[in-house]
């Protein structure tokens, strides 16, 4: 075994590290743990994501050698409620010997003793263990299991489900199990330790494949489904292909969905509702018409009160002013003798220009203003111009004309002309209009335009109270609403132009593709975190069945098939061609051989042997069957190294006396190292057993049950041909007798008569077992096959009188046992006279069990 040892340990070094942590854990220990199973998921899932450390294993040399098997014997079945119709009010008890005989009538409840059993034990085929059928709502499954386990007395109560642990190596024979070898195939029971680690092993790796596969389903996908008509779309058929190996940068470009797209989204479902484009083109451009002129003054208007021409304003102020200051100090130096005020003002400014129009252009035409020739009127008043009048108008022309006045009168032009560079703003209605007309709904924008309109007006306003520059206030900025109505108004031409594109060409259904594509984006974008959690989910799903691969048992159960050619297989046919011959079928030419090795479990077949086909059940007749799978049964169980009980449900079913002797023989071999139980309703079965048992000096153990009106399987007194004759003729005299005398004396006739009846039946019985084993000694016996012709030489002691006795007994009683006309009954016997014929039959018995043939021949 040390070189298998060393094998191994080079085989393991080149499994998965897990695999190697689990067989150093199962060497530790018989079994694995579910947390066990749980931490050897987590390393195989660490390992198949390459952050498992490394580490090796080695295998202790003596780690699979044979230990010492332990010991199991079955002690009774009490408790039973639920099975089949069993209600047993004592318990089933199997004796202290190694060979138990369970007796019953067909019903009696053999069969749901055994298929209890096989529920308790976990036999191959346990089949459905049905409740009372005739007892609806009957009571729910259990029963008490006691049993004795390297000496020591134990117990376990069944609840109707699960296996005993501690039960499960007991071997359980009935017809069913001919299908595993003779119809199909199936796996020895034995295997040696080196096999059972492989065994573990495989398990352990379905364990874990099973915690992955929970862990895998702990982990459902919540990705939403995207709406069908989606699904077509570039976005939709990738959205339905996501998988572990999408990257974040796919997700971004598929999932980005920002205002510009928003706003494309709008212009197409727009574009799709208009019905007629061309018209929708030039409203559009109307109303960036709108928009651009409400643009445009915003930005003259701001341009006209900026600082730079608020300065060029105040300046020209300025020196309108120095000049008129200038020129009316010259002109009161000229008006100083003035006889009315208010000469060289603004106003007499005025009437002296108003005047001149008028000179020139009706008055005197031909002449210079003033006209001061002979004759010549005032065109204000029309009196002649004395000389004084003409020297005084021709003095105030000469001052209008001067240089100072000249250049007053130019500086107040130039501030009128630069005053006139702001221009009038619109009123608010007139503003409301064209923000209407602009399409600037009346929001947060439309107040911008407003308030910003007020500004430029207080702005203006200020103008005329400003004499500095100083006095400037702070310039007003260009607003964001100028910018956002510009980036309006490049929109409505592109928009106009895509309706005038549209009224040209039949495009819709560019447009539709364009739209939904957006608005599956949109959608995508709107999920994007449940896409991400997706993702996450099939990439770790990925990692798990990365993992799942390295659990695989080919491997496992090839090196195992490997191992048990040579530990098991040859082994295990040799055992079944030594049963087949022990079983006397050496003649059935059947051979066991290996089929296949599935999942680490070796398989076996029965076939016929040199045949071209393998139909066992077609061509066996109905006893080799059974004896092929006795055979069979008895090389898979016969492996094993502990001391488990088999049990046998009828096993001699269908055989011949031969093959029966045969059985017979092999349990009581059997019997010698282990416990062994028979279920049979044949008393020729017991009575082989019997005999047979005799001969090797074993008494077995005999159980009988029977059908009462609770129910099946309760435990009863063997019957009188199987029992022994003076207990039973004790039992008649002694119990049954003194009933029956009892009820008579209480007046219960009827009873007392049943019970009579039955005691001189049973009598009877008990008188024709004798004449067998008594006074023909035995030579000849029911139910048994032998003739003991050694005995013969003991029927030398035989007398007339001995058998005067029985035929008499057998005559009086005969009555009770054969079926009698009606129009004669026979009469009961008194009772003092059965118990007197009770009696004579005891005593005869004692004589004549110590009577010598010897000294009657002589």
């Amino acid at each position: 075994m040390s070189s298998v040892t060393a094998s191994l340990t080079k085989w393991f070094s080149g499994r998965p590290q897990w695999l190697q942590i689990a067989a150093i854990r199962l060497l530790q220990q018989s079994e694995l743990t579910d947390k066990d199973v749980s931490d050897l998921a987590t390393l195989c899932q660490q390992e198949a994501n390459g952050t498992l450390p490394k580490t090796t294993c080695s295998f202790p040399a003596t780690v699979f050698s044979q230990g010492t098997a332990g010991t199991l014997r079955l002690c009774s079945i009490s408790d039973v409620e639920g099975v089949n119709a069993l209600a047993p009010k004592k318990p089933l008890e199997f004796g202290k010997g190694n060979i138990t005989i369970v007796y019953g009538n067909n019903g009696s409840g053999k069969s749901g003793y055994v298929r209890l059993l096989k529920h308790v034990c976990g036999a191959r085929e346990t089949g459905t263990l049905h409740r009372n059928v005739y007892k609806p709502g009957a009571a729910a499954q259990k029963a008490c299991i006691s049993f004795e386990q390297d000496g020591v007395l134990k117990t376990h109560t069944w609840s109707g489900q699960g296996v005993c642990d501690d039960l499960k190596s007991v071997d359980i024979f009935d017809t069913s199990f001919g299908k595993f070898f003779v119809s199909s195939e199936d796996e020895v029971s034995y295997e040696p330790p080196v096999l059972s680690f492989f065994s573990s092993l495989i398990l352990a790796c379905e364990k874990v494949a099973s915690a992955l596969d929970t862990e895998a389903n702990r982990h459902q996908s919540k990705k939403p489904n995207i709406p069908a008509d989606k699904k077509v779309t570039p976005e939709g058929i990738w959205y339905e292909a996501i998988s572990a190996k999408t990257t974040t940068q796919d997700i971004d470009k598929h999932c980005a969905f920002g205002g510009a797209d928003e706003t494309e989204m709008q212009t197409l479902q727009q574009r799709l509702a208009e019905q007629a484009p061309a018209e929708k083109a030039k409203q559009l451009r109307k109303q960036k018409q709108h928009i651009d002129t409400l643009v445009q003054d915003a930005q003259k208007y701001l341009e006209q009160l900026s600082d730079e021409n608020y300065r060029r304003i105040i300046a020209a102020k300025k020196k309108s002013i120095l000049k008129k200051t200038a020129a009316d100090t010259a002109a009161e130096k000229v008006f100083s003798g003035s006889e009315l005020e208010g000469i060289g003002s603004n106003v007499w400014k005025e009437l002296w220009e108003a005047a001149r129009n008028y000179s020139v252009s009706a008055a005197y035409k031909e002449a210079e203003y003033p006209n001061v020739s002979d004759g010549s009127r005032c065109v204000l008043c029309h009196q002649t111009l004395t000389q004084e009048a003409k020297d005084r108008l021709i003095s105030f022309e000469n001052f209008v004309k001067g240089e100072m006045q000249k250049a007053a009168t130019d500086a107040a032009k130039e501030y009128e002309t630069a005053s006139q560079t702001i221009e009038a703003l619109p009123t608010s209605e007139t503003l409301k209009t064209r923000i209407d007309a602009a399409g600037i709904p009346q929001d947060e924008v439309a107040n911008q335009v407003t308030d910003f309109f007020a500004q430029l007006q207080t702005r203006k306003d200020q103008l005329a109270e400003i004499d500095s520059e100083e006095a400037i206030p702070d310039p007003l900025l260009s607003p964001n609403w100028i910018e956002e109505a510009s980036a309006q108004s490049q929109s409505l031409g592109e928009l106009a132009a895509k309706y005038d594109e549209d009224a040209k060409n039949d495009n819709r259904e560019e447009i539709k593709k364009k739209l939904n594509s957006l608005q599956a984006r949109k959608w995508l974008s709107e999920h994007r975190a449940a896409i991400d959690e997706e993702v996450t989910r099939l990439k770790l799903l990925n990692q798990i069945q990365e993992a799942k691969k390295s659990t695989n048992t080919k491997a496992l159960s090839q090196k195992k098939g490997e191992l048990a050619e040579a530990l098991i297989t040859d082994a295990f046919v040799q055992r079944f061609n030594a049963e087949l011959k022990a079983l006397g079928a050496s003649q059935v030419k059947v051979e066991l051989v290996k089929s296949k090795v599935s999942k680490g479990r070796v398989l076996h077949k029965l076939q016929l042997r040199g045949a071209s086909q393998n139909g066992l059940a077609d061509v066996l007749s109905e006893g080799e069957n059974r004896i092929v799978s006795i055979a069979a049964f008895l090389a898979d169980v016969t492996g094993k190294s502990n001391q488990a009980p088999f049990i046998f449900d009828d096993p001699i079913s269908s055989l011949d006396q031969s093959y029966e002797e045969a059985v017979v023989q092999r349990l009581i071999e059997l019997s010698q190292d282990k416990q062994v139980i028979v279920f049979t309703h044949r008393l020729s079965l017991l009575g082989t057993v019997r005999h047979f048992a005799e001969k090797k000096t074993i008494k077995p153990d005999v159980v009988s049950i029977r059908t009462a009106d609770w129910g099946t399987g309760e435990p009863a007194p063997i019957p009188l041909s199987q029992g022994d004759i003076k207990s039973a003729l004790n039992t008649l005299m002694n119990q049954r007798y003194q009933d029956a005398k009892k009820a008579s004396e209480n007046g219960e006739f009827e009873h007392a008569e049943i019970l009579l009846k039955s005691i001189c039946s049973d009598f009877r019985t008990l008188v024709e077992r004798s004449i067998e084993n008594d006074l023909l000694c035995g030579v000849v016996q029911r139910f048994q096959r032998p003739v003991h012709t050694l005995k013969l030489k003991d029927l030398a002691k035989l007398k007339d009188a001995d058998c005067n006795l029985l035929d008499s007994l057998m005559t009086k009683y005969s009555g009770f046992e054969h079926s009698q006309p009606t129009e004669s009954p026979v009469e009961l016997p008194k009772p003092d006279d059965l118990l007197a014929d009770m009696t004579s039959l005891k005593s005869w018995r004692e004589e004549y069990a110590k009577r010598l043939a010897s000294a009657v021949a002589g």
